[in-house]
């Protein structure tokens, strides 16, 4: 134990902590128990019945809800100095702490960040303007920069971006060093994975008939994502390196990764809250709103996804919450294509796994607690820190309302973009307060802390686990 750890029991041993929350349901990773937690200096010090709970300066009572680790978005577009009208470091960590995040990972959008510069550079940016906690990553990956992995990554940025697919696309030759280092240096890349050849011929097959939504999706069919996360699976086999598949769609998708890892392949994956809600053929009814790439698909890839994240061969629920101002929607009205890629998503990952996963017996709260925090943790060297409700972790937690329910408006959206393609639904299951290092950050539909809160994370390189 350190010296640190050693002095803050012997203060907790005293009798008094900073922080206690009791009578909750606590989702611990050996199961639900019922208790609380004690919290001195940012720090979890004590995981109890309530008879055995310490004194401490400030008691909440959870009233029997369940207290569970703050979550961590692992793909998210947040804070792009040359795309600041569609989110910030402060707009984004906002909306990210309603949902219950106390961690996110920011992903570039169209600002390359490569280099040692641009990570000081952000890590200022994030500290002076973010509530939640952050990391980033480095990319987006090209011939060019790939020198560059070593230094990134004792710089705590452990993660790279590539793609597959326009408008970013790299080469198969760069994915194969890229794994490559990831095998030599720990880390892990992250692929966009679509075939782009794919995408270019079934494109050109559409004609003048973009007037209508689906035609994105239509456009972008089911193999275009099969046949390069197959691709990259066979790189990370020969190369030994940890690959992980971006906003996995379809069923196809899903099965790729399940032989690559029976072949001992290490590659990881998640899916997106707008996948496991959404399908294709509604599109037309949601307008603009519905393009993002990878696009909606059919019920029997969603009901695949559900079927994946349930059995443990998806390991992430991940936001990739990329919205934009409704202009930037609408200007696709008369033709998809001129419409922006992207939607909201980081304020309603808790509230979609709680409403359409627990509520409707598509997961259990074991697998909730893996997919959105443990092992995000544990795949992005965040863990045991973060990712859960452990003596000496970050009291970084939600709790949550299991039994109340919610009609989801524009209003209530953190984002700067201030719309929602879940306008309207009405979901079970609510996240009511939001601690991150024993700060309560969120309240009853209220941010209640200042930008600046926000610490960066530094990445380790070598906890990389496959499956649970």
């Amino acid at each position: 134990m350190s010296s640190t750890l050693t002095s803050t029991f012997r203060k907790q041993t005293r009798g008094s902590v900073d922080l206690v929350v009791k009578n909750a349901k606590l989702l611990l990773e050996s199961g639900i128990a019922r208790g609380g937690i004690g919290v001195i200096d940012g720090i979890i010090v004590v995981i109890a019945g309530d008879e055995h709970l310490p004194e401490a300066a400030t008691v909440i009572d959870a009233d029997g809800k369940i207290l569970m680790p703050g979550l961590i978005d692992v793909h998210a577009h947040i804070h792009d100095p040359t795309m600041m009208e569609h989110e910030t470091f402060t707009t984004g960590s906002k909306a990210a702490v309603a949902g219950g995040i106390t961690t996110f990972v920011d992903m570039p959008l169209t600002n390359q960040v490569d280099t040692s510069k641009a990570v000081e550079e952000k890590i200022a940016q994030g500290e002076e303007m973010s509530i939640a906690d952050f990391t980033f990553y480095a990319g987006m990956m090209n011939s060019d920069n790939i020198v560059a992995i070593p230094a990134l990554i004792e710089k705590g940025i452990a993660a790279f971006k590539a793609f597959t697919c326009m408008p970013y696309q790299t080469s198969s030759g760069v994915i194969v060093k890229c794994l490559s280092a990831m095998s030599e240096y720990g880390g892990h890349l992250t692929v966009h994975a679509e075939d782009q050849g794919i995408l270019n011929e079934f494109s050109r097959e559409m004609d003048d008939e973009w007037d209508a939504p689906i035609s994105h999706s239509l456009a972008r069919p089911n193999i275009a994502e099969q046949l390069a996360i197959q691709k990259c699976i066979n790189i990370a086999e020969q190369t030994g390196g940890h690959l992980h598949i971006a906003h996995v769609t379809t069923r196809e998708g899903v099965h790729e990764v399940e032989k690559g890892r029976l072949r001992g392949v290490m590659v990881t994956t998640e899916v997106c809250p707008h996948h496991l809600v959404f399908y294709r053929d509604e599109m037309n009814r949601l307008g603009t709103k519905s393009k993002m790439n990878p696009p909606l698909r059919s019920k029997q890839d969603r009901a695949a996804l559900w079927s994946a994240l349930l059995r443990g061969n998806i390991d992430a629920v991940a936001s990739d919450h990329a919205p934009c101002p409704i202009e930037k929607k609408d200007a696709g009205s008369e033709d998809i294509r001129n419409a922006w890629s992207g939607v909201d998503g980081i304020q309603m990952i808790l509230r979609v796994l709680l409403s359409e996963g627990i509520n409707k017996a598509r997961m259990t709260y074991s697998r909730l607690l893996r997919v959105c925090s443990r092992n995000p943790a544990r795949i992005f060297g965040l863990y045991p820190k973060k990712g859960v409700l452990r003596i000496g972790a970050d009291a970084d937690f939600v709790i949550v309302d299991q039994n109340r329910e919610e009609k989801i408006s524009n209003d209530m959206m953190e984002s700067k973009c201030g719309w929602t393609l879940y306008e309207g639904m009405t979901m079970m299951g609510v996240p009511v307060m939001t601690f991150i290092r024993g700060t309560l950050v969120f309240k009853e539909g209220n941010v209640v802390a200042k930008p600046g809160y926000g610490k960066f994370q530094a990445m380790g390189s070598g906890n990389r686990p496959i499956g649970d």
